[in-house]
């Protein structure tokens, strides 16, 4: 369901021993950072995310953790498995590639793609490209770093950030591993990059709705 922007999730879970095992002791909150991190999985190639300090401390700043937080809910429950530096659920998976009848009975899906309206995508009011930014003469959006920014982010506020293509915000440069955002850059679409998409994707209320606070900025 990774392409239609579903993740599954089983009406059981709460039971299983590893997810009991969480919840007793970190409660709601660790539950969350589980779930947060499931859903950074669910962006990457064949689910593996980079196990690595960089990405370790992206997800503590998204959650607002301590590393040693996110890497002890990774390494410490059997909720997910590492291999080398790169890692893996290990909880929700194991049904999604056998299902039964039973689990079958028990999804739940979970849309986590953004809204459509009569054609393309929602996007926030305000879309750059921002005075600290360009556009190639092939249209492509780059942010102040040169890094790749898709159409649809936010105007770059700040020179020292850059676009995190993982997170899908604007972040510390400390905060990027470079591998995880260079696999999320092959999985987009060079279409994803070029600014008259924008044009050709949404409606002309939200064109019209961008062109009037850009106007305002």
């Amino acid at each position: 369901m990774k392409n239609k922007g579903f993740i599954k999730l089983y009406r059981s879970m709460l039971s299983k021993p590893e997810m009991t095992d969480l919840v007793n002791e970190q409660g709601a909150v660790g539950f969350g950072v589980y779930m947060m991190i499931v859903l950074y999985l669910s962006q990457c190639d064949d689910y593996e995310g980079a196990y690595t300090n960089g990405q370790l401390q992206s997800l503590a700043d998204q959650a607002r953790k301590s590393r040693a937080y996110i890497r002890h809910i990774i390494e410490d429950y059997g909720l997910f498995k590492i291999e080398g530096k790169r890692f893996h659920e290990s909880f929700m998976n194991q049904y999604s590639h056998a299902r039964t009848n039973r689990y079958a009975r028990e999804e739940i899906e979970i849309d986590i793609e953004k809204e459509n309206k009569e054609k393309g995508t929602k996007v926030p009011d305000m879309i750059g490209p921002s005075a600290y930014e360009m556009v190639t003469r092939e249209g492509r959006r780059q942010g102040g770093h040169g890094e790749p920014v898709p159409w649809w982010a936010p105007p770059q506020r700040d020179v020292y950030m850059v676009w995190s293509l993982v997170a899908d915000r604007w972040v510390p440069p400390a905060q990027i591993d470079a591998e995880a955002e260079r696999q999320r850059h092959k999985e987009m679409k060079p279409a994803d990059f070029m600014m008259k998409t924008a044009w050709e994707v949404l409606t002309e209320d939200e064109q019209t709705r961008i062109q009037d606070n850009a106007k305002r900025q």
